[in-house]
């Protein structure tokens, strides 16, 4: 009977022990950055399991921290940084690309997210101009059913005279794009995608097709019927091992797309199948007090832009995870606040470029970045250009990624926090000039009036701010740019003029690191011991802590890099009555340039939808929208009308941060001129 039990109770431990092998090991014939087999504890996909081997690891570290000097060193925070220089500087090129893609701003349809694969967002168009402005009115809108519960932030599709709408309610809805009658709704499984789809026109007797992530599914349907393409994937469905919400690419046979995990995949356009795939994640091995190295994050969620010409995808990162807590990952953590550049027919990335290193501030690249060219020895040269949420605009050579501008590094301060290494410098960039507010100080306390200002100067007497201020347990740090800066809806640029038009808001957070509470079994250390806490800076009135403007519009002369006008984007109308100058306001949603020299901004919180001169930033036109412009204006045309789309639905941020002045809405409102002279 004993030997009967010894023997199962081996077994069971077999058993045991094989699940957990299976859980982390990843095998892969793929991923051209990886090993074909990866056993690593992040692959494990069930939450008991993972639990399991934290545990593990948690009894492991806790014998290290008691018998291992070296484990216990990584919590002094001694380096020689006090010796360095105070500023490094990566010196710009003189070798530049010559100009290839695009050569022309986007056309009559809106073929992608943000227009096109450059994501310049900029159109060509210029039958609305500022001579007949006064004419333009509601053409129609399309109200769509059901409960409302969230924002649609991607860009709609036009094209074959008609409207793609990804909705927040689990649909693809299609619309005439003339009429706003609709024509075919398509419900999913899961959500509609968050950045946008892709349009590819039929070929060789194909049909018109859309391209979209749905969650852990790559979606391809007929753009005529909203039918799947029943010969991609399966069932017009390819399953993904990882979320996707950006909007995918097409490159001759190629469907690109980017995941969370965080990935570049490369799919066959036709069937569905998986190429290659590159892990935008630096592998690294060992312990660090104890615990294993742990990054994770790096997802490319804002999205992604296509050399056309070249094969060349140009992908821009989140910032790696935890927030403000990096301790368990030591380094910069390549790949993450970056730009990188992969050619798709070699399979192979050519270049990356970081802009915060080890960041603990969620100083992320929201946006895909924008090709674009500016003119250097009187000829134009081709670029990438990145906004940020630190306020600076990046913009690097397209072929070698090296800097057009010099790049200065400033050194950073050391962290108080145990564990936590901070990075030796950090980016101080001088041009092109950044277009947001980056570090605050007393001068940036509000000042809308001495009540205001009083009581947030009394309440952040004993906070710390500064240049990269790290985190101190006890203590509360304010910091701008934690949305922005830009965020996801990114710039438009003009390819012709070299010139970039972005909005940007200016709100100034309380942000902290506390340490979680130890309720492990046996006091074990924790996975985790220190997590983030962050809010809005604001004063009695619910009003932003900081000094306006809280949200502005920028125009930058790239080829030059200085900024060219800047103005407040949005207004309290109650403030303005008091005799205060427009503040602007937070906003998200962003705007289009048109090369009628008109641009369309939306996305404030007084719901308005604006027209402003590109020359100078003077407001030609305005329109209160039912509900807050939710992603980027779009502007199209069929026959000899122009028209300009804009998602009035609400926005998920605001709606978080001043949930009394923003409600969700269902509507799609398009513009155009009416025929009275």
């Amino acid at each position: 009977m004993k030997r009967k039990t010894f023997k199962l109770v081996w077994i069971s431990i077999f058993i045991f022990l094989s699940i957990i092998i299976y859980e982390i090991t990843s095998i892969s014939f793929k991923t051209i950055n990886r090993s074909t087999i990866e056993i690593d504890v992040n692959n494990a996909r069930n939450p008991q399991i993972k639990k399991f081997l934290r545990f593990f690891d948690s009894i492991y570290t806790a014998v290290l921290l008691k018998f291992d000097k070296k484990t216990k060193t990584y919590f002094i925070n001694d380096d020689n940084r006090k010796d360095l220089p105070n500023e490094k500087i990566i010196y710009k090129t003189s070798k530049f690309t010559k100009n290839l893609f695009p050569t022309f701003n986007n056309g009559k349809s809106w073929l992608r997210n943000y227009g096109n694969s450059a994501s310049n967002r900029f159109s060509s168009l210029k039958l609305i101009n500022k001579e007949n402005i006064d004419r333009l009115g509601l053409a129609w809108e399309y109200e769509i059913d059901g409960d409302v519960f969230n924002d649609i932030q991607s860009n709609v599709i036009v094209a074959e005279d008609k409207i793609y709408i990804p909705s927040y309610n689990k649909k693809i809805i299609a619309l005439d794009a003339k009429s706003g009658k609709l024509i075919w709704e398509l419900a999913l499984e899961d959500y509609a995608p968050r950045r946008g789809m892709v349009y590819r026109k039929g070929k060789n007797n194909q049909s018109s097709r859309l391209y979209f992530p749905s969650y852990k599914k790559i979606l391809a349907i007929n753009a005529l019927d909203g039918s799947f393409i029943k010969d991609f994937g399966k069932n017009g469905k390819v399953k993904l091992k990882n979320p996707s919400i950006t909007a995918p690419a097409i490159f001759e046979n190629n469907l690109i797309i980017t995941t969370s995990k965080p990935s570049l995949e490369v799919y066959d356009l036709n069937s569905g199948k998986l190429k290659w795939k590159f892990i935008l994640m630096e592998k690294k091995f060992g312990r660090n007090g104890g615990k294993r190295y742990d990054y994770s994050g790096g997802n490319p969620w804002g999205g992604f832009s296509l050399d056309k010409v070249r094969g060349i995808a140009y992908v821009t990162t989140g910032n790696a995870g935890r927030y403000f807590n990096g301790v368990n990952r030591p380094g910069k953590n390549k790949y993450a606040n970056s730009i990188i550049a992969f050619d798709i027919k070699n399979k192979k990335k050519l270049w990356d470029f970081q802009e915060v290193r080890h960041d603990i501030w969620n100083l992320d690249i929201p946006a895909p970045p924008i090709l674009g060219s500016i003119v250097r020895n009187n000829k134009k040269i081709d670029v990438v250009i990145a906004v940020t949420k630190l306020g600076n605009t990046i913009v690097l050579d397209r072929l070698s990624g090296e800097p057009i501008y010099d790049i200065i590094l400033k050194k950073a301060p050391k962290s108080k926090l145990p564990g936590e290494k901070t990075n030796f410098y950090q980016p101080d960039i001088k041009t092109p000039e950044p277009f947001a507010k980056q570090e605050f100080n007393l001068d940036e306390v509000t000042n809308i009036n001495q009540e205001s200002k009083n009581f947030i100067l009394n309440k952040i007497k004993d906070y710390n701010y500064g240049f990269f201020e790290p985190y101190e347990i006890g203590k509360k740090n304010i910091q701008f740019n934690f949305h922005g800066g830009a965020e996801w809806p990114g710039g438009s640029y003009n390819f012709k003029s070299g010139f970039l038009y972005i909005t940007s808001s200016n709100i100034a957070w309380e942000a902290e690191v506390v340490e979680n509470k130890n309720n492990t079994p046996f006091k074990l250390p924790l996975y985790y011991k220190y997590n983030s806490k962050f809010k809005r800076l604001k004063d009695k009135k619910g009003y932003p802590g900081s000094r306006p403007p809280w949200g502005t519009i920028t125009a930058i002369n790239l080829n030059t890099g200085k900024i060219k006008w800047q103005i407040p984007f949005g207004e309290y109308k109650e403030l303005t009555k008091k005799g205060i100058p427009i503040t602007g306001t937070e906003n998200y949603s962003g705007l289009t340039g048109t090369e009628a020299g008109l641009l369309l901004a939306t996305g404030t919180l007084d719901k308005q939808f604006r027209i402003l001169d590109a020359n100078n930033g003077k407001e030609l036109w305005s329109y209160e929208l039912p509900f807050i412009g939710s992603s980027p204006p779009v502007t199209y045309q069929i026959d000899n009308e122009q028209y300009i789309l804009i998602n009035a639905t609400g926005s998920f941020s605001l709606k978080k941060g001043y949930p009394e002045l923003v409600d969700f809405g269902n509507k799609i409102m398009v513009f155009k001129l009416n025929n009275e002279k």
